[in-house]
């Protein structure tokens, strides 16, 4: 695979550090030397780029996505191909953890906190149907977080078109990642905006229980499911969460997309009623007959077999083939929770179809057939228990890392782990350095291969407590009132000390969460602190002082504190020219976030500012061109060396001495549109003018 670290693509990329792996491309951190900026690279694998479908769907998301513009999508910058070298995508650099990873951490989220992230998911989804863009792999691989609490939706690799024809050929089988795939999806069947929304609920169950919906021992067992089964409410399993939550998320999931929502802006205004109200009922239950009946699909055995060859794993985006006849009733199975995040399959064995020959019955010889197959497999099943006796066949294992893991919770009884079997040494410790049941040794260690089966040995520890104190569990009254959490607590001889904090989330006067948290034991007579809403922290800002800054200073100021440059003018003034003289609104003023603050420049007295038209004289004997692609300034035939500058909108674009004896300087563009042009010779301003690109 080609290792592009170090090199510079299309000749302004200058491509830093691996930033994630895909299933079709790598993603690299890139600095941009002509914007100054850093970005992000999706680079297709060698091993792809010969192949027209890969490259089709690598394409499709650049053309997907450059129809969008939503703070909660990821943007597309530009889409290259280096010469002989690789098609990259360039995209928005967003630095911050996927939802997977922060839910690997958290396990699961508050409900608050679920509706906070699905709310941006929302939004963005809203934004693309109005365009036509259906995603088909929402999952949380896909949901990037950043250090703000901002969720953007990205990986629009398997996007489609809701009216191209061509593209509904593509979908013809379904696609998707098998936790969160649409029963659509896995039919074939053209998918529509809704599909989406099916696999927002499946996102939002993990959110909220830290499981998913429908786990199996294999890939197609978690698409059957899909297709044949209803999952228990989520607070069936954190019982926290509000009921009109489990609608929100049942009603999303229904298998038969006529009876979800209708679009992602009615599910985000269920979830807005919802966060302003817990106690909201929205009644979906009723008349959603899908939450009470098991699903039907119909379906063969050619079919699963051809399912099983196809599915890798949970990680990648998956091709499932369309299924055909009706499950028997028998093996449809009732869902049984699995409290672990991660799942990953193993490849399954390829499926060999065996042929069945019809032969002519010869009188007398069905009992010497019989006995013929009985002694086949008898010698079958001796060769293969001799294997076993043997050691033939068994696989090696990677033995996984266990340490900080709670035994009885997260390794005993686990399915992940059936390939092992566990060896426990206890030991004491009373320091309350650790839990009780933390594992804190393990041998073999994290990363050795061992034999399927082989025995780990772990040591768990046994927290020895003092029993002179007879402990209690702190209850959970998170998204209750203040008086409520009071009574809760005061009933398990507790007492509680409020405590009041801003949120973005949480409605003034309600329970945000609880110290120590619920479910922690804590002596009977304890003070709890309970902290309270107080609502939305107040954003209004403070207006700077920009007196005396350039342009660009002022600009990059205000907008680090959340407000924006207006309108900027020009005056004759004795003060240095380029600095600001002025501001629309005077320093000191509280503002709301996001307000334009316009300022005035100093300019030398009898100096037109360089605002003339392109190629006109900025006072100096300095000319400025400015074209659709470039800006060219010419110098006196007898400059000394000097300072040129070349800005738009404020962003330096060139910065460089140009020297004795070379007239002019050029900075290339690519530009669309209206944008400010400012050109300074020494830190004095020659050109300063709006230029329309077109």
């Amino acid at each position: 695979m080609e290792n592009y670290i170090g090199q510079t693509l299309g000749g302004r990329y200058e491509v830093r550090e691996v930033i994630g792996t895909g299933g079709m491309a790598i993603v690299y951190k890139a600095y941009c030397t002509v914007l100054n900026r850093y970005v992000a690279i999706k680079v297709l694998k060698e091993e792809y780029a010969s192949d027209d479908e890969f490259r089709k769907r690598f394409y499709n998301e650049a053309q997907a996505v450059a129809k969008l513009s939503q703070n909660n999508i990821v943007s597309i910058y530009d889409v290259c191909q280096d010469g002989d070298g690789p098609e990259y995508i360039v995209m928005e650099l967003c630095e911050g953890v996927t939802l997977k990873d922060y839910l690997r951490k958290k396990h699961h989220l508050t409900w608050q906190e679920t509706l906070f992230f699905a709310q941006q998911v929302a939004r963005a989804l809203d934004h693309a149907h109005s365009r036509g863009i259906i995603h088909q792999d929402i999952k949380p691989q896909n949901i990037m977080l950043l250090r703000d609490g901002t969720a953007k939706v990205m990986d629009f690799g398997i996007a489609s078109f809701a009216n191209n024809q061509e593209t509904r050929k593509v979908s013809s089988e379904a696609i998707g990642s098998v936790h969160y795939i649409s029963p659509e999806q896995a039919k074939g069947i053209t998918a529509d905006f809704r599909t989406d929304l099916y696999s927002l609920g499946v996102v939002m169950y993990e959110m909220l229980t830290g499981t998913l919906p429908f786990r199996g021992d294999t890939a197609v067992a978690v698409v059957m499911q899909h297709l044949n089964t209803v999952p228990p409410v989520p607070s069936s399993i954190v019982p926290e969460i509000p009921k009109a939550m489990d609608e929100i998320v049942m009603h999303a999931m229904c298998a038969n997309a006529s009876q979800r929502y209708s679009s992602a802006l009615d599910m985000y205004r269920d979830m807005e009623r919802l966060r302003t109200n817990p106690n909201l009922v929205l009644n979906y239950s009723g008349r959603n007959s899908d939450l009470d009946a098991t699903r039907t699909i119909r379906y063969d055995d050619e079919d699963a077999t051809q399912l099983l060859r196809a599915v890798d794993n949970e990680q990648a985006t998956q091709y499932v083939p369309r299924p055909q006849q009706e499950m028997p009733a028998q093996q449809r199975r009732v869902y049984q929770p699995v409290n672990d995040v991660d799942d990953e399959y193993e490849q399954e064995e390829p499926v060999h179809e065996v042929k069945r020959v019809r032969t002519k019955k010869k009188k007398g010889n069905g009992g010497k057939i019989v006995v013929g197959v009985v002694i086949v497999a008898l010698l079958a099943a001796i060769a293969y228990m001799a294997s076993g006796l043997l050691g033939e066949g068994k696989e090696m294992v990677e033995v996984p890392n266990f340490i900080s893991l709670n035994y009885e919770e997260d390794v005993r009884n686990n399915s992940e782990y059936d390939a092992f079997h566990f060896s426990v040494k206890t030991r004491k410790d009373s320091s309350g350095d650790y839990e009780d049941g933390e594992i804190v040794d393990q041998n073999p260690l994290e990363g050795e291969q061992v034999e399927e089966g082989s025995t780990i040995t772990l040591t768990v520890i046994a927290v020895e407590e003092d029993d002179s104190e007879e402990l209690v569990k702190v209850p959970s009254v998170i998204g209750k009132t203040f008086e409520d959490a009071q009574s809760a607590l005061r009933a398990r001889g507790l007492s509680a000390s409020r405590k009041e904090e801003s949120s973005e989330t949480v409605q003034a006067g309600y329970v945000i969460s609880t110290d120590p948290e619920p479910g922690e034991e804590v002596a009977t007579g304890s003070t709890v602190t309970v902290i309270v809403s107080s609502g939305p922290a107040n954003t209004n800002k403070k207006v700077p002082d920009l007196t005396g800054m350039t342009q660009s200073a002022a600009k990059s100021l205000l907008e680090s504190m959340g407000l924006k440059l207006g309108e900027v003018k020009q005056e004759e003034s004795d003060k240095p020219e380029g600095t600001v003289i002025g501001q629309t609104v005077a320093s000191g003023t509280e503002v709301a976030e996001g307000t334009s603050v316009g300022i005035t420049i100093a300019k030398a007295k009898g100096d037109n500012g360089g605002n003339g038209d392109n190629g006109g004289d900025g006072g100096s004997g300095t000319s400025v061109s400015v074209t659709n692609s470039s800006v060219t300034v010419t110098l006196p035939s007898n400059h000394k060396d000097c300072q040129v500058t070349i800005s738009v909108d404020g962003s330096q674009l060139y910065n460089h001495t140009v020297r004795e004896g070379n007239p002019t300087a050029t900075c290339k563009l690519s530009y669309s549109g209206t944008h400010r042009i400012v050109v300074t010779v020494d830190g004095a301003t020659v050109y300063d003018k709006d230029y329309n690109f077109g």
